[in-house]
């Protein structure tokens, strides 16, 4: 077939590169490039002591303030809760088997549903709890169950979080009850939100306003679950977009609150700590409409059309040269680059080296994927 082209559909390539031996690869939700410009736009002003928002896919910075002081999370600490206790159990349907101590520990008054020593319940509904409800037990049961002790499970949350690049934050308790050596940073929250957003079970869990838990051994009615965030169930607080996220509050942590939300291609995560009640969520509103108004995110290989030249297979790039087809083009699709609203998504160009694309912006190499 010299120098003709010839279109094929997208299952016909994989088929195809399947014959030849091309290896797989494997794009993760979390593969992202953003431009290395800073908007001029006006940063919002808020409550909260420390606030943040980042890009969910690269993670870039849009906005920050005081992002590196240490504040105490309360429960937002469930987060990092729910992905550690997620990546350490092959089977989330095992059944936890709630101890006194896991049910008896917690603080008097603080947050449970009720959950009573010797209760069976299903870990994927334990995590439910503790994402929706904010329930202290069920944190201690999961922690538990997956460590054989808090304290053990909690050494896996402190690895965790240094694992991800966190430098100022330090976990004593598994749902964030006070410890004045509990203490987290505005950016380390970003990354560890950001961690779970890339795991499936994580959304399937945190982006949801209600859940229900079939009875038990020792709850013949079952419990009906609701979440906390205000912004998710869309009571008080309607936002377009709004995936998930969690509450927090003690008294000395003051009122804390991390955010998802996602319009189109561009998913934003928002992390507000030590404001007070409407503060948080009028902060989280401001931080989102910064980032949305501010920024513009696209996915330049969703509509790449895939061609055949020469018996090689590829995609058509700028100026209708072929790029050597190394992966199936589907693999791709989640790819994202963030660009500040006024910069031409035509100024992008990408150059695919081995296992590496490299994105470029006006000829400055902005970032890149690794194919893995």
């Amino acid at each position: 077939m010299k120098n003709t082209f010839k279109k094929i559909t997208a299952i016909a390539a994989v088929s195809l590169l399947a014959v030849s031996q091309v290896p797989a690869a494997n794009i993760l939700a979390k593969d992202g490039v953003a431009t290395q410009e800073k908007t001029t736009a006006k940063q919002p002003s808020i409550y909260g002591k420390s606030g943040i928002v980042i890009d969910a896919k690269s993670g870039k910075i849009l906005f920050q303030k005081k992002i590196d002081d240490r504040h105490y999370p309360a429960s937002i600490t469930k987060i990092l809760t729910t992905l550690v206790a997620i990546e350490n159990n092959k089977d989330l349907y095992d059944e936890v088997n709630f101890s006194s101590y896991a049910v008896n520990s917690i603080e008097p008054g603080s947050t449970h549903i009720g959950i009573q020593a010797g209760e069976k319940i299903p870990l994927i509904d334990v995590l439910n709890a503790i994402m929706l409800e904010s329930a202290n037990e069920a944190c201690n049961g999961a922690a538990e169950h997956t460590a054989g002790t808090t304290k053990k499970f909690v050494e896996l949350m402190n690895k965790k979080a240094e694992e991800l690049g966190c430098t100022g934050s330090h976990f004593v308790t598994t749902n964030g009850l006070h410890d004045d050596n509990h203490y987290v940073t505005a950016r380390d929250m970003a990354k560890i939100s950001k961690a779970a957003l890339e795991n499936e079970t994580f959304r399937y869990v945190a982006c949801k306003s209600n859940y229900y838990i079939a009875p038990t051994n020792k709850d013949k009615h079952g419990k009906e679950l609701w979440n906390h965030h205000k912004m998710v169930k869309r009571t008080m607080y309607v936002y377009d977009g709004v995936e998930g996220g969690k509450t927090g509050y003690t008294t000395k942590a003051g009122g804390t609150l991390v955010t998802f939300a996602k319009r189109g291609d561009q998913e934003l995560i928002v992390v507000d700590l030590c404001a007070h009640g409407y503060e948080l969520y009028e902060d989280t509103i401001k931080m989102l409409n910064y980032g949305f108004n501010n920024y513009k995110t696209i996915a330049p290989f969703k509509t790449m059309e895939m061609v055949l030249q020469d018996d090689a297979y590829g995609f058509l790039t700028t100026g209708n040269k072929l790029s050597p087809y190394k992966i199936p083009l589907n693999h791709l699709k989640d790819v994202t680059v963030m660009l500040e609203k006024n910069q031409p998504a035509s100024n992008l160009t990408y150059k695919c080296k081995g296992s590496k694309y490299t994105v470029s912006y006006n000829g400055k190499r902005i970032g890149s994927v690794k194919l893995k």
